[in-house]
């Protein structure tokens, strides 16, 4: 068994309709007229037959999407729509790395460092003998450069520059919170302090109030020009709180923090009691804490977790499963 991916995969290409960025694990995509710029973005869902693709491609010079899963392939219009029937890859076809159409209308397959394909026909494996990706500028930086997951650069074949992704596109990438917002922290924030200022021992029971849930107003821009388009496609509200979660799971190197917060009451932020039940020695003091995560310098969710100490001092441990 390989090693677990410490970050979902994305797919971005381009097709007739526009720009596309895939998210399998969230089984939705984005429909952009251009990735510099975001007049708007059209969040549509992924057909269950084409949710957890291995590979998601297309071409402007292209009428159909295809979708690599398990040595096959399907093709569709548009990834909301049914796709085809599956066919089998050619042997010569499994296994790539990259899946690119070219201009030609042919298959580039690159396989491993060094080693690419091209074919007319990803069932028959076809070779296209006129092709060779190797000498194309494209096929050399795919093979060269190494895996990135915080796209905030992309290289424009077309007009042979580099471009900076709108925030809007940032967002929808996994990292791309910590890289808009600030990376992802965890911390316990002092709710109350309550002393014993006699001299006996007392045992208290304390209605403590506090907010739990998530803010909302603190993830309001980060759907901000995505349009539901589709009766089916997900409430981009919701799909903010999905992008959330993802960013607080993903590992610190990536802007996360390496915790599950599904656990948690992703609900919009208010109020709630909660009884506490503590005892102090004379003279002592006890300090009522709750965890809370936040992206920067802003609390995203007030997590229920409370701990009471005799110390002034943070607790150290998170109350929170790692992802």
């Amino acid at each position: 068994m390989g090693p677990r991916k410490e970050v979902p995969d994305v797919h971005i290409f381009s097709t007739r309709a526009g720009d596309v960025v895939v998210r399998p694990d969230l089984n939705c995509y984005l429909l952009l007229p251009s990735l510099p710029t975001l007049p708007c973005a059209e969040l549509r869902p992924l057909h269950p037959l084409l949710k957890g693709g291995e590979h998601y491609f297309g071409s402007r010079w292209h009428d159909s999407i295809y979708v690599v899963r398990d040595n096959k392939f399907m093709e569709a219009p548009d990834l909301s729509s049914k796709p085809s029937k599956a066919q089998l890859l050619h042997p010569s076809c499994c296994g790539g790395q990259h899946y690119l159409i070219v201009s030609s209308g042919s298959f580039v397959i690159i396989l491993s460092r060094g080693t690419v394909a091209a074919v007319t026909n990803l069932a028959t494996g076809e070779p296209d003998p006129s092709l060779d990706p190797g000498h194309h500028q494209w096929s050399k930086e795919k093979m060269e450069s190494k895996r990135s997951y915080l796209y905030w650069q992309l290289w424009d074949n077309f007009t042979e520059s580099v471009f900076t992704l709108h925030p809007g596109v940032l967002n929808f990438l996994p990292g791309g919170l910590g890289l808009t917002k600030g990376a992802a922290t965890g911390s316990w924030e002092l709710l109350n302090i309550f002393h014993n200022y006699s001299d006996t021992p007392v045992t208290k029971t304390q209605g403590i109030f506090r907010k739990v849930g998530y803010a909302k107003e603190q993830l309001a821009d980060v759907g901000q020009g995505w349009t539901a388009s589709l009766t089916e496609s997900p409430e981009p509200g919701l799909l903010t709180v999905a992008l959330a979660k993802a960013q607080f799971a993903l590992p610190t190197h990536y802007g996360g923090l390496g915790v599950n917060p599904e656990q948690e009451a992703w609900e919009e932020l208010h109020e709630e009691e909660t009884i506490v039940e503590f005892s102090l020695q004379p003279e002592e003091a006890a300090y009522v804490w709750q965890y809370q995560l936040g992206l920067g310098q802003e609390a995203i969710l007030f997590c229920r977790a409370l701990k009471v100490t005799n110390s002034g001092d943070q607790p150290s441990e998170i109350p929170l499963p790692s992802s």
